[in-house]
Parts: structure tokens; sequence; C-alpha cells
């Protein structure tokens, strides 16, 4: 028997977005460290996604009703969709951590922007796939070294290097080893590559000392 399709919002974003939820918590965590924080971040995050995704239709696929949402899901195709969602929502997560970071500032006298980690613009090491002028390779990935070092930094034994680095060096980190490229990591926290790569250099020697 074929299964009823979604029909109210909730129905649609549980359709779509379920499989991302490991995804959004394990992003959280990297910005957090602490993982009761982290649950926080991510209940907030599905809460804040679930209540836009109306919006998150309309504005991406001129979607205004669930059914328009659906039929946008079978003209995209449900993979795509799904994993444009997951970006959507790891955008939410980031934006409500740097929210909750500029609240404490107030309180604490100091600024969101510190919390977050901003580089400095000094020289940078250049990686494995970067030409003799410091260019990267037309692919815009990661070298295959570059990401099985940081899947080892996500690892138990790095634990506590990983937790000395910044929120901005943690989450670059989470992401190459989630395989996104330079462009889409600069693109999901919504910085130059220039600033991706640098902080890539930057977190990796503290994590080597």
């Amino acid at each position: 028997m074929t299964e009823p399709l979604p029909t109210t919002w909730n129905q649609v974003f549980l359709l779509y977005s379920e499989a991302a939820w490991d995804s959004v918590y394990r992003f959280s965590v990297s910005l957090c460290k602490n993982e009761t924080e982290a649950e926080d971040l991510t209940q907030q995050t599905l809460l804040k996604s679930l209540q836009s995704l109306p919006n998150f239709f309309r504005a991406n696929y001129a979607a205004n009703t669930e059914a328009e949402a659906l039929a946008a899901a079978r003209r995209q195709g449900e993979n795509e969709l799904r994993t444009h969602l997951l970006h959507w929502m790891l955008k939410i997560c980031k934006n409500t951590f740097l929210d909750e970071r500029s609240r404490a500032s107030r309180k604490y006298s100091h600024t969101a922007l510190q919390d977050w980690g901003e580089e400095n613009s000094g020289p940078m090491d250049p990686w494995p796939n970067q030409n003799e002028n410091g260019n990267q390779s037309p692919q815009n990935d990661l070298a295959s070294s570059e990401k099985s070092f940081f899947e080892q930094a996500l690892d138990d034994d790095w634990k506590t290097r990983f937790e000395e680095l910044n929120p901005r060096q943690r989450t670059i980190i989470f992401l190459a080893a989630e395989d996104y490229s330079y462009k889409e990591i600069a693109q999901l926290l919504e910085i130059p590559i220039g600033t991706v790569m640098s902080t890539l250099s930057r977190a990796i020697t503290k994590l080597k000392k």
C-alpha cells in the first residue's frame, strides 16, 4: 500500500529533513564543544527551520503550499532538495550560535566576532593542492591527505586539542571532514574562500603542536 503524501508543513519537514538531523547535531558540537549546549542548539535549529520552511520553499522554489513544495521536490530531485535543505539548516544553526554568543558578549564584555574566532590577515601556509603561486586547484577541493588529517582530528584522541581551537576553526575542520569543498564551506559560513584556507592552515598548525 502506498504511503500517504504529507499534507502539512510539519510532515514535509519531517520527510525531507530528518536525514539531516544528525549532521546538524554534529555541526552544533563543532560550534559549542559542550554536548548539552549542542543539543540545545540543535533543537533551536530544528524549530527555526520548521517555522521558516514555507519561506524556504517560497524563496527557492516559488512554492507557496505544501502541495507545491512536494511538486518542487519532484522537479528538483529529492536528494538534491535534501542537500539544499541541509545547507540551509546549517546556516540557521551557525547564525543561531552567533546570535547566542552576541547576547552573551553584552553580558561578559567581549564580542561575538571574538567568540567566532575572527582570523587576522597574516600569511598562511600553502596546502598540497595549491600551485606555486598559492592559488587553489581548479577543482576547489581539499586534497585527500588534508581530508584524512581533518577526519583524524575529529577522533577521540584529538579531542583535547580540537577543543582548544576557536569555533570557526572547529567548524571549518568539521566541514572539511564532511567532504565539503573550499567553495561550499565559504558559502555556508558566508566568509571568503581565502579566510577558509587561512583558517584551515592555522588550525592544522595548532593541532600538530
